[in-house]
């Protein structure tokens, strides 16, 4: 598929979910100003029922038409929702569009780099797709190195601006994570790898927020002050948060969560306007490191 028919894909996904249900007629009219018909041809019915056909068959959404009124609309909105390519796609793809659109003020629009995802992300997918080993040259962060070393890619995860691989390591029989702005060579195998069919990369982080995968999963709650409870409402630390108790000076909200080196992290960025309430051996471990930092301005 080439990248002009795949953006006209996503293009007419997006304007039909977007506007809930709209004619061919506002279709056309819409894709006459849009920014990816460079070549500024009009869409024809003909091609605009291929292109339907061929979004059934590469992202298994449903464009229907219905009867009476002739209005196109998405008949499965959900399977946007709960595949995270496709939701990442139509996200991507939207925001995209909207720049694209303002090219003009682009030294007034602020974006977060992500500098990992240049690196290696098309030659780890190939490996993941057909199940290849690759070798790796790997440095981490205190200057430890790594040579050769063989991995079995299970899949790729993007979090805080970075991409990583979580692979299983033969040698050592584990799953680790591998941050690929940090792989300094890589080279796919020969030799491919099982993958296995009971494994699944959203129930192996369930429990977990990051991508760190290192302690057990426990009941957490954390009481949050002035505007943070909006704030988590709005964008919730994790899915397995419960709201427990909510009042006008705080509210208590429940985790079932790992105490990971990430959970930590964020926790200590949201500073006096979150406090781990249980369990106590959680809240000691976070004070401890509260009373390190302010040991640093004494």
């Amino acid at each position: 598929m080439t990248d002009r028919l795949y953006s006209k894909y996503l293009w007419l996904i997006t304007t039909i979910h977007d506007a809930g249900k709209i004619s061919f007629e506002d279709i056309a009219s819409r894709w006459n100003d849009a920014y990816i018909n460079d070549l500024h041809q009009p869409l024809k019915l003909r091609t605009f029922h291929n292109h339907r056909n061929a979004i059934l068959m590469q992202f298994g959404v449903v464009i229907e038409c219905q009867r009476g009124s002739n209005l196109y609309y998405i008949e499965n909105p959900d399977v946007l929702k709960k595949d995270s390519i496709n939701q990442w796609l139509l996200d991507s793809f939207a925001v995209s569009n909207l720049l694209m659109d303002n090219r003009t003020i682009s030294d007034r629009i602020m974006l977060e780099d992500v500098p990992s995802g240049r690196y290696y992300l098309e030659i780890i997918i190939k490996a993941i797709r057909e199940n290849y080993q690759i070798s790796i040259d790997y440095e981490d962060f205190f200057g430890n190195t790594i040579q050769g070393l063989t991995i079995s890619p299970y899949f790729i995860r993007l979090f805080k601006r970075r991409w990583y691989v979580l692979a299983f390591v033969p040698r050592e029989k584990e799953i680790r994570r591998f941050g690929l702005d940090r792989i300094k060579c890589i080279e796919i195998q020969e030799s491919k790898f099982k993958y296995p069919k009971d494994f699944s990369p959203q129930e192996y982080f369930t429990d977990f927020y990051g991508v760190f995968h290192d302690t057990k999963p426990m009941t957490i709650r954390l009481k949050a002050y002035r505007e943070k409870p909006h704030y988590l409402r709005s964008l919730p630390l994790h899915h397995s948060q419960r709201e427990i108790e909510s009042n006008n000076v705080y509210t208590i909200f429940e985790y079932k969560i790992a105490p990971t080196y990430d959970f930590i992290q964020e926790i200590l960025y949201h500073a006096n306007q979150l406090e781990v309430l249980s369990p106590e051996s959680f809240r000691q471990q976070i004070k401890a490191i509260i009373q390190e930092m302010y040991g640093f301005y004494e």
